[in-house]
């Protein structure tokens, strides 16, 4: 009788400590679940930034393109010697902003930090370019 009682009682102590660890196992799988939610919320979350600071380079690009249009047509019409050469500076200050935006669009999150810097510091060049340009040929600017 103490064999079967003994039996018994292992079986018994198995079968709760078999059900501890099936709560156990439970509580981490939705621990786990919880993580993995939290993480993608995170990704998610990160994500719209980089998207969100994407496009307002590509805005800032895409206005100061137009702005630089709109002077080339205006020179275009004046047709002077001047007007032809700040035509060409233009053109090349244009060509950078182009390869800027390329590099915008190709940009990924991971490679976002040294394209923002990389933009940040042609945006620079090209608003002293500008500046310079602009009176350099002042009297094409009324």
């Amino acid at each position: 009788m103490k064999k079967y009682l003994l039996i018994f009682s292992a079986v018994a102590f198995m079968a709760c400590d078999s059900s501890s660890n099936d709560t156990a196992d439970e509580k981490i799988k939705e621990g786990t679940e919880q993580i993995s939610e939290g993480l993608e919320m995170k990704a998610d979350t990160a994500n719209a930034h980089f998207e969100a600071r994407k496009a307002e380079a590509t805005a800032r690009i895409h206005a100061r393109k137009k702005e630089i249009d709109e002077k080339i047509e205006a020179l275009k019409k004046d047709g002077s010697k001047k007007s032809t050469e700040a035509e060409k500076k233009l053109e090349a200050v244009r060509a950078d902003l182009d390869r800027n935006l390329e590099e915008v669009k190709n940009s990924t999150a991971e490679t976002w930090e040294d394209t923002k810097q990389d933009v940040e510091k042609a945006w620079d060049k090209a608003d002293k370019e500008w500046q310079e340009f602009k009176a350099d040929f002042k009297e094409l600017f009324k």
